[in-house]
């Protein structure tokens, strides 16, 4: 079984400029193809979900914008 990895990085709205934090964890194994991505915690007043198990999509609570951080 895999290790987790976990990162966090900085996420700007690129239509209100609502700033925020998001805490990321994947698979860390270098032979697997999907990473199994989750957003495990949100600081700021964003919603997020991961489609395909990568692609992380984030929705300001603020403006309703939707984007790819």
């Amino acid at each position: 079984m895999a290790a987790r990895d976990c990162y966090s990085y900085d996420v700007l709205c690129p239509h209100c400029g609502q700033k925020g934090v998001f805490h990321v964890s994947e698979d860390d194994h270098p032979y697997m193809r999907n990473p199994h991505r989750t957003v495990d915690k949100i600081e700021g007043n964003f919603s997020a979900s991961v489609e395909g198990g990568v692609d992380v999509k984030a929705t300001c609570q603020d403006c309703k914008g939707s984007f790819a951080p």
